[in-house]
């Protein structure tokens, strides 16, 4: 098992490729030199014996065949040097560039997936933030505040707005208007808003120029003066009359989003390595590129232009190399694709990298595979064995015509001797190529077999630290949706028509209620329904008009026994699964009269999150790259092993002690053999978010191919 560093070695790893290239090229280049040289000496040899043979006259006129078949012999030798040259050795002094690519898409691809997870955590959030100022806009209390007019009145919705600010901290503040403008009532006293005319404000505009509350109104991230100077958003929508957007429209509510603090936690949390973070700038921009959140901290103060920028923008995801500021940056963008019919405006996010280049390819790939690599090597193993053998057989044709020249010295005795040294000589320089040849060709195919190990070894690490960040990113996605969870179950527990229902018990107010609880249904388009049953585990009002549990008993529940053990407003959850690969999660919490958890509790309050609807859109959302899909599972495990989401492209099920033995770290990875076949693992736990902890585990597993 391989488990991850704070410090990727990917730079060290692409170096070491090159290093070792570069070996195996100085070994041939002194190889080359050295047969070269021999070469020299058998022309020369070959001149000696056209003289000799001159000298000689008659008798030496076979000598002469010979030279002239010498210098045929030396002249292929050159011919196989210098094409070896060419396509040999001038390949391996490429590698560098082909390696420096490959490290440049690899991290490439790796940044723009980090700046994919900011985008999508962004989309999310901003998903949430839509659907609260929705919900809140059909409030009794803000309702009954404006259709009243009376100064007791906005004492009550300030302090409904006020409990709210404290369950959303994310929130400066809420601030209720009459539809001219009029600032009525706010969640928190120290902006001094009440009174104020809103009617000139970009969000109130936006708001009014919806066509009903069942939209929202925005205004862009700006500076505040009056929220501490801080960077906000604001979201707003209309009220009607009795809540309900056939009637009148009486006021508008404008929900202040703390977006430097929320965003800048994101940017800042970015999973960049130790020696990245010094020379790596993580920016949110809109389509013009005016920044709205940076690790440099100048929101609104800069804007982005560099070439290619467009073109860049124009992708859901990818990386560029071009010049900004003088200096070369990789540059690694993801774009806003929205959530749940939600998008970020146009947004974008990019992580902007120094980057270092003696030469690269301006079309780089997406691919990460090293698969290229290896062919690449393989192909000059090929080209360097081919070399080698027809330099041996040129070799051999020298050796079997030095044999032929002793033959023929020996012949004709005293006039002859002079080409028996010849004949000696040439034989000597045969055997001293064979041996160079010879020697090439082991160390050549040692180093390239030990490089190809390398590279495979190193390929699978590579793969495997990109699964687990994979990994990790998607079940941090699943601890901050969850915790949003969390939030509005407590907060819909204190919800006027809920308690008022359990109280009542009449069928007007569970009529009432489960219209409420249908417009919470319609916003929050991630939950599935909403149940408010009495201690007794009977159904008030349920949301989902689908499947109506009004009057139905739903004691025996989970989720219910357990709601009934929780304590001074605590919240619970459960997982429950219902056979067949369906698995839901319920988030539930007791409902006190006046809101006070140190009373008894009238009534439990159950919403159903849309687990396999996340899920199935986290599974398909991940980062792979085509070729992937079919070879590549993903699970969710929980504490004990148990599974709660599965994606799985395996033959075979798979168990929790196949899957259990990559859990000892919080991120990690190991190439494994599973059902016969070589995997990759890669596993993340939850390491939480704000208070709220999972203990989940999530689990990549790809098939070698």
């Amino acid at each position: 098992m391989y488990q991850l560093t704070e410090e990727k070695k990917e730079t060290d790893f692409f170096k070491q490729v090159v290093d070792k290239t570069l070996s195996i090229n100085n070994e041939i280049n002194r190889a080359l030199k050295s047969i070269k040289a021999i070469n020299g000496r058998t022309h020369m040899l070959s001149v000696t014996a056209k003289i000799e043979a001159n000298r000689t006259g008659d008798i030496g006129r076979n000598f002469l065949v010979v030279s002239n078949s010498i210098d045929e012999l030396s002249a292929k030798i050159d011919n196989v040097l210098d094409k070896m040259k060419n396509d040999t050795i001038q390949k391996i002094e490429t590698i560098s560039k082909i390696i420096e690519n490959k490290s440049i898409s690899i991290k490439g691809n790796r940044l723009a997936n980090l700046a994919l997870t900011n985008i999508r955590l962004v989309d999310r959030n901003l998903f949430e933030r839509s659907a609260d100022i929705r919900w809140w806009a059909t409030d009794d209390v803000l309702i009954n505040s404006l259709v009243r007019d009376e100064e007791d009145g906005y004492q009550y919705s300030h302090e409904r707005l006020n409990k709210i600010l404290n369950s959303y901290s994310v929130y400066h503040d809420l601030i209720l208007c009459d539809v001219d403008g009029i600032c009525k009532s706010t969640g928190a006293d120290k902006f001094g808003f009440s009174g104020q005319n809103f009617s000139d404000s970009l969000w109130f505009k936006s708001a009014m120029n919806t066509n009903n509350g069942t939209s929202y109104g925005f205004q862009p991230v700006s500076k505040s003066s009056v929220n501490d100077d801080d960077y906000v958003m604001v979201y707003s929508c209309k009220i009607h009359e009795c809540g309900d957007i056939k009637n009148n429209v009486i006021g508008v509510l404008a929900a202040v989003f703390q977006w430097k603090k929320f965003a800048q936690r994101i940017i800042n949390e970015t999973a960049l390595t130790d020696n990245e973070k010094s020379n790596t700038r993580v920016i949110l921009c809109n389509d013009s590129g005016k920044i709205l959140a940076d690790t440099h901290e100048k929101i609104l103060v800069e804007s982005l232009n560099f070439n290619g920028q467009q073109e860049l923008f124009k992708n859901k995801k990818g990386f560029i190399i071009t010049s900004l500021n003088e200096q070369n940056k990789l540059i690694c963008h993801a774009s806003s694709s929205g959530f749940e019919g939600c998008t970020s405006e146009n947004w974008h996010s990019l992580i902007i990298q120094d980057i270092e280049l003696s030469s690269y390819d301006e079309e780089l790939s997406n691919d990460e595979s090293l698969d290229s690599v290896l062919g690449f090597i393989s192909n000059i193993s090929e080209k360097t064995q081919n070399a080698i053998d027809e330099i041996n057989k040129v070799n051999d044709d020298t050796q079997v015509l030095s044999i032929n020249a002793a033959i023929e010295s020996a012949r004709i005795g005293d006039s002859g001797r002079s080409f028996g040294v010849i004949s000696g000589f040439m034989n000597d320089l045969s055997r001293t190529t064979a041996e160079i040849t010879t020697t090439m060709a082991q160390k050549i195919q040692q180093e390239i077999t030990e490089l190809n190990s390398f590279i495979s070894l190193n390929s699978r690490q590579i793969q495997g630290e990109r699964l687990a960040s994979l990994s990790f990113t998607n079940i941090d996605l699943i601890d901050r949706t969850l915790y949003e969870r969390t939030a509005d179950v407590r907060w819909w527990a204190t919800e006027n028509s809920i308690i008022e229902s359990l109280i009542q018990q009449t069928s007007t107010s569970k009529d009432y209620l489960s219209n409420r609880l249908e417009t919470i249904l319609r916003y929050y388009t991630v939950y599935e329904d909403l149940i408010i049953c009495d201690l007794s585990g009977n159904v008030i009002a349920n949301g989902n008009h689908l499947k109506n549990l009004r009057d139905t008993n739903i004691k025996n529940s989970l989720w219910f026994q357990n709601a009934l053990n929780l304590r001074n407003g605590a919240y619970g959850f459960d997982v429950i699964n219902e056979g067949k690969g369906f698995t839901k999660i319920v988030f539930y919490c007791n409902v006190y009269q006046d809101n006070s958890a140190s009373e008894i509790p009238i009534g439990i309050l159950g919403i159903t999150f849309n687990w396999s609807k996340f899920i199935n859109c986290m599974f398909y959302e991940t980062p792979l790259h085509e070729d992937e899909l079919n070879s590549t599972s993903q699970f969710i495990l929980d504490s004990n092993g148990n599974k709660l989401a599965e994606h799985n492209k395996l033959k075979n099920d798979i168990t929790y002690k196949e899957l259990s033995k990559s859990f000892g770290k919080k991120k990690n990875f190991e190439t494994t053999m599973m059902f016969d076949s070589e995997v990759t693992l890669g596993h993340a736990q939850s390491t939480g978010y704000e208070n709220f902890f999972t203990g989940w585990h999530s689990v990549i597993i790809q098939s070698q191919k």
